[in-house]
């Protein structure tokens, strides 16, 4: 354990190191800033944006394509001012994977690709030339994650983890996708499962290296599991704060000062595994969520929809792991431990409860165990001994049954 939470740390701590550290990337063209402020989890997590300490498992690889839509993400003006809808509409497509370790480690990837945007355009901000919609598809920035629980198993009520995520400045800088610099989102989660309820809470910060203020960023949620666990239903909110007040730019001529805001959302989710948990494709998992958006910060969209499709195998039922325990066979002798009498020794099966699965001792040989040899000390023989004592010897001719019986013991 606490060699998971030294990594933990070292991990979080070069990212950050990172992040604040100079950078030649910096925001200085139209529209470098990643104005989505929704970041799917890896798949197999319970919500759709509020991260939880879920490991599940080692070696399990899980993915996903994350469709998200969001209206009026950047509008400007508004009172004595005309608005200006800078983007009316983004449209992301989020494509990720991860990989458990140890049951105890997660490491995962995300790229998002704006597929369409829609809305007047940088042009339009400077009021000046005709209007220019970001529509063509353009590469978001690059999330790498790293995730470690430290307490809790999954299926607890309770657990705790961090984590960090870096974000690479792969995206476009005009096309309001990309920070065109590091960022980086060290996290605090908690989550577990109580009866058929499943919730996080998350918190940590996205400090950028660009431009663009940095915010505190934190959320929670639950779902509710009905059908045998394969529906889900539930809602979450999502939020920031900006740490500082700041400027956009949005043009070469025009930045947009911002002030110290907080900004939410708000979605209403659904998941379903179609496949029972005994079948092939029982990891499939498709989902969809929807929900306003709540304040005016740049980002903060006037509504959000979303679909996913994932590939997440389920985590084995309540009591699974106690029912593997139980049916686990240490000596390999076909008796489950549950039920050995000697689940370390390797032995027959036995009506006795007490002797079932424990080794035969014999120490003459003759086939009868000590316990039932009446003679244990003197083997029976070829001849199968003398049938009115188990496992004695025949008696020598001209000597009585009872004697030899008693030279035995």
């Amino acid at each position: 354990m606490r060699g998971f939470i030294t990594v933990g740390a070292a991990l979080a701590g070069a990212l950050i190191g990172i992040a604040l550290g100079p950078s030649s990337a910096r925001a200085e063209g139209p529209g470098a800033v990643a104005l989505s402020r929704f970041e799917p989890t890896p798949a197999g997590d319970p919500l759709f944006g509020v991260p939880s300490p879920f490991i599940g498992g080692h070696l399990v690889p899980r993915g996903l394509a994350l469709f998200d839509h969001a209206e009026d993400p950047l509008t400007l003006g508004g009172g004595a001012s005309p608005e200006r809808a800078i983007v009316g509409s983004q449209s992301l497509l989020h494509v990720g994977g991860s990989l458990s370790l140890w049951d105890r480690l997660l490491v995962s990837a995300s790229l998002p690709l704006a597929l369409a945007q829609s809305g007047d355009g940088a042009a339009a901000a400077a009021g000046a030339g005709a209007p220019e919609a970001p529509s063509s598809p353009a590469l978001g920035d690059l999330r790498l994650g790293v995730r470690v629980r430290l307490l809790g198993d999954d299926g607890d009520p309770f657990q705790l983890g961090t984590s960090a995520s870096l974000h690479l400045p792969t995206g476009s800088s005009d096309a309001y996708v990309g920070d065109g610099a590091v960022r980086v989102t060290p996290q605090l989660l908690l989550g577990g499962r109580i009866a058929r309820v499943v919730w996080s809470v998350a918190a940590g910060a996205v400090m950028r290296s660009s431009e663009s203020p940095s915010t505190l960023a934190y959320g929670g949620g639950a779902g509710v599991l009905l059908w045998d666990d394969r529906l889900q239903l539930g809602p979450e909110v999502l939020a920031e704060t900006m740490l500082q007040g700041g400027s956009l730019s949005l043009t070469a001529r025009e930045r947009v000062e911002v002030e110290r805001t907080t900004s939410a959302e708000l979605l209403l989710g659904a998941r379903f595994r179609p496949f029972r948990p005994s079948r092939p494709l029982a990891g499939l998992v498709v989902g969809a969520a929807a929900g306003p958006g709540i304040g005016d910060a740049i980002g903060t969209p006037s509504f959000r929809a979303m679909g996913t499709v994932a590939w997440a195998p389920p985590a084995p039922p309540a009591g699974a792991a106690a029912d593997a325990g139980a049916n686990a066979d240490p000596d390999m002798d076909g008796i489950p431990g549950a039920r050995d009498a000697c689940p370390y020794a390797h032995g027959p099966a036995s009506a006795d409860a007490k002797r079932n699965g424990c080794p035969v001792e014999d120490e003459d040989e003759d086939g009868v165990a000590d316990q039932d040899d009446l003679c244990p000390h003197a083997a029976a023989g070829s001849g199968g001994g003398d049938p009115s004592r188990r496992g004695c010897p025949e008696p020598a001719q001209g000597e009585q049954g009872p004697a030899a019986g008693g030279a035995g013991r």
